[in-house]
C-alpha cells in the first residue's frame, strides 16, 4: 500500500466516523430517521442509499 492509498483509506475512515457521530448527535436532538436521512442528503451530499446505509451503520453501533 503506497502512502497516498493509506491517506485515502484513513481519510474515508475519519469521514465515516463523523457521519456516525452527526448521526447520534441528531438521534439525541430526537430527529426521526426520516429527518436525519434528509439532513445527510442535503447537508453531507450523501446520496438516499448512502445516507441510509450510514443512519444503519450509526445504530448498530448504538
Amino acid at each position: 500500500m503506497t502512502i497516498e492509498e493509506y491517506a485515502a483509506r484513513q481519510s474515508a475512515y475519519a469521514r465515516q466516523e463523523e457521519r456516525v457521530e452527526t448521526i447520534k448527535g441528531l438521534v439525541k436532538l430526537n430527529f426521526t430517521k426520516e429527518q436525519i436521512i434528509d439532513f445527510l442528503t442535503q447537508n453531507l451530499n450523501l446520496s438516499q442509499q448512502e445516507a441510509d446505509n450510514a443512519y444503519n451503520q450509526a445504530m448498530a453501533t448504538a
